[in-house]
């Protein structure tokens, strides 16, 4: 029981950034035409008195309408009913909501409404689910891959390289080790980078965009924790959390760092 909840509430990463949520959506509306039109499961051609054109029209039609409940689904429901609260129990309850509610979607539309309801409705779950288990579960696996790669060129950042800081005209005006690097701030037009000396925190004040700057920047590992900051991860002592907020501790700086929702997921993994 106690193995069972710690899983329920194990951290999931999956599906919380948008490109994630395409892939998924995606890949599951492609495969499902490809699939249906060329091995017609169910007997799914006989469904109509059709042929040729029509009937990869109509076939394809399953894919195209679970694609765009999919959407729905990630981007308008899931956040206002769950928000950041995605673990992999949650996520397996909201895969069964999502057959559920598609399966309801495709009943009344090809759904026999003279038959009974829960005859029918049983059926459409069943093709539902067999239909989209196999396409959700490789994109998922397909997610997962495509992160850790991401996480594996992480870690391997170079080590011993130069970073060369410009400003907005393209004009060097700091080269520092990424080592020294501690964090860097943005106001307005300016960013201000604060860097150990030895064992004293200094800091430089570049002309130039935080975006700009995080281009430069993401292959040392310094990576954007909040629209306004970026953070060297390998100078991160603690993370805490107090009052519903997300906080860094950084070495050689009292200073506190916060870590908005959006970034929140890139730092769990880290």
């Amino acid at each position: 029981m106690i193995d069972f909840k710690k899983r329920f509430f194990q951290t999931f990463p999956i599906l919380e950034k948008p490109w994630e949520r395409w892939l998924l959506i995606g890949f599951c509306a492609v495969f499902s035409i490809l699939f249906i039109n060329i091995y017609t499961p169910f007997n799914i051609n006989h469904w109509a008195n059709d042929n040729g054109m029509s009937q990869f029209f109509r076939l394809s039609a399953f894919g195209i309408i679970g694609g765009l409940f999919l959407v729905i689904s990630q981007f308008i429901l899931r956040p206002l009913s769950l928000k950041n609260q995605w673990t992999l129990g949650i996520f397996g309850i909201w895969f069964l909501l999502e057959i559920l509610l598609l399966s309801l979607v495709f009943f009344l539309i090809y759904g026999n409404h003279y038959n009974s309801f829960g005859i029918e409705y049983l059926q459409s779950i069943k093709y539902t689910f067999l239909g989209l288990l196999i396409p959700y579960l490789l994109a998922i696996a397909v997610i997962l891959i495509i992160k850790q790669q991401q996480k594996i060129q992480t870690v391997e950042a170079p080590k011993a390289e130069i970073i060369q800081l410009k400003d907005e005209y393209g004009q060097n005006k700091l080269s520092i080790k990424p080592q020294y690097v501690i964090y860097l701030e943005s106001a307005d037009n300016y960013v201000t980078i604060h860097y150990l000396d030895g064992r004293i925190l200094k800091k430089e004040m570049l002309r130039n965009t935080l975006k700009s700057v995080e281009e430069q920047l993401s292959p040392f590992g310094i990576k954007r924790c909040h629209r306004s900051y970026l953070v060297n991860i390998q100078q991160i002592k603690m993370a805490k959390k107090a009052n519903g907020k997300s906080l860094l501790f950084l070495e050689g700086t009292e200073s506190i760092i916060p870590i908005s929702r959006k970034y929140l997921p890139d730092f769990k993994n880290f």
